[in-house]
């Protein structure tokens, strides 16, 4: 049993050596977005995410892969649509500066929804600097913070 247990202890330390240690200062982004179903949108016909952002680092952000998934009321993944939303985008913001938008959800659409969704699991993905730099989090795991 002690074996099993120094086997267990130094697979931890090698995984959480390999992690990334991320801690909410040094996470360079704030965001939040809800889903929306409004009639008249300019941004969509059928739905979209209305999407938060602000660029907490020192660098100027030329582009933005933002991923979440959808769920129904009840918490089950949305069937109208593809669960995980990755959307990669071109969103200029200087250091510092926040910015309120919409991302279309038609394309991922498979029906229209009877009732409002909910976005979960937000998270930027990477973010390409316009100095040529990358912050990377292919695995979200800054949203557990």
């Amino acid at each position: 049993m002690k074996k099993l247990t120094r086997i267990v202890c130094i697979f931890l330390l090698i995984f959480l050596a390999g992690c990334k240690g991320y801690s909410l200062d040094s996470v360079p982004y704030l965001i939040s977005g809800k889903f929306v179903m409004e009639d008249n949108s300019s941004d969509y016909s059928i739905c979209g995410a209305e999407i938060y952002l602000l660029n907490k680092s020192q660098k100027e952000v030329k582009a933005v892969n933002i991923i979440f998934y959808l769920f129904d009321k009840d918490g089950e993944p949305a069937c109208e649509c593809r669960n995980k939303i990755s959307v990669e985008m071109e969103k200029e913001l200087r250091a510092g500066e926040d910015s309120s938008f919409c991302i279309s959800l038609d394309t991922y659409m498979n029906s229209i929804p009877e009732d409002l969704l909910q976005i979960d699991y937000l998270y930027i993905a990477r973010i390409e600097y316009e100095d040529g730099s990358l912050w990377e989090d292919p695995f979200g795991l800054v949203a557990f913070n």
